[in-house]
C-alpha cells in the first residue's frame, strides 16, 4: 500500500500519524526490522507478514536445536 493511500497518512506533515515506516523492498524491510523491530514497519506494508512469519519460523527451529541446561 502507498502511504498517501492510507488514512493514517497526514498529507499536511507528509508522514504516518503513527509513526510507521513502509520499505519498499524486501532488503530494506530486513534492515528496518533488524535495527528499529518489526513493531516499526507499517501492518500494511507488502513485506511484513513474510517478515513475521520467518522470524517466527526461525525462533522455532532454533528453540528446538539448543540443548537444554542441566
Amino acid at each position: 500500500m502507498e502511504c498517501k493511500d492510507c488514512a493514517r497518512f497526514d498529507p499536511e506533515g507528509e508522514k504516518c500519524r503513527d509513526d510507521k515506516l513502509n520499505p519498499r523492498t524486501w532488503g530494506d524491510a530486513v534492515i528496518v526490522a533488524n535495527a528499529m523491530g518489526l513493531r516499526a514497519i507499517c501492518v500494511f506494508n507488502d513485506h511484513r507478514e513474510r517478515l513475521v512469519r520467518s522470524r517466527l519460523s526461525g525462533a522455532a527451529s532454533s528453540s528446538r536445536s539448543r540443548p537444554v541446561a542441566r
